[in-house]
């Protein structure tokens, strides 16, 4: 009978500890955090949620099939802006919470780049996070997650979200599109000059 008790509660044990992620929330934007910093974008596809990352290979795909050199050149020195930039970004992880498919965790981040009035740019984010086939992910989507807005178009924090995003873009025309990308290699010309 103690033996039966004891498998019982071994196996109550067992099945309980398969409910919750291997890894916490904390370590999977610590992951992300470690693949911007190397400009990784299919690292970063790991902590990100599978609709977010649909929605976004989807867009892709879209300005690709108008101009598929022009969004090369935009994918490139994404990555390379992405790594620049993160070389100079620090952070702090902290007050992780768990309720139930759903998780924060708040982060001080602290860009260490020179201004020209030598102070550093802090900013406090709290980052959402869901249960995701037995793994937290980022969710891109959710209005906390502003870091990330250059991954979901700018759109912000009240301006839509992925899938407004997309379906905007499904609906323009050529035209529009290669305009679209257009201004972004501009924008991106125009980082380039400030930081020389």
């Amino acid at each position: 009978m103690k033996k039966m008790i004891l498998a019982i509660c071994l196996f109550t044990f067992l099945a309980g500890c398969k409910n919750e992620p291997e890894t916490p929330p904390t370590a999977v934007l610590e992951d992300m955090f470690a693949a911007m910093k190397q400009g990784n974008l299919e690292s970063m596809k790991n902590y990100i949620t599978k609709q977010d990352i649909a929605m976004l290979d989807a867009a892709e795909k879209i300005m690709t099939g108008v101009d598929p050199e022009g969004m090369k050149d935009i994918k490139t020195r994404i990555v390379d802006e992405l790594k620049e930039n993160a070389k100079d970004i620090r952070f702090t992880l902290k007050n992780e919470k768990i309720d139930g498919d759903h998780a924060t965790v708040d982060a001080e981040i602290i860009n260490t780049a020179p201004t020209g009035d030598s102070v550093k740019k802090n900013m406090t984010q709290t980052f959402e996070l869901v249960k995701e086939n037995n793994a937290w992910k980022i969710a891109l989507s959710k209005p906390g997650n502003a870091m990330f807005n250059s991954m979901k178009g700018n759109m912000g924090a009240k301006r839509g979200d992925l899938k407004d995003g997309l379906e905007k873009l499904q609906k323009m025309d050529p035209d529009s599109l290669k305009m679209i990308i257009g201004k972004a290699k501009q924008a991106l010309d125009s980082m380039s000059a400030r930081k020389k």
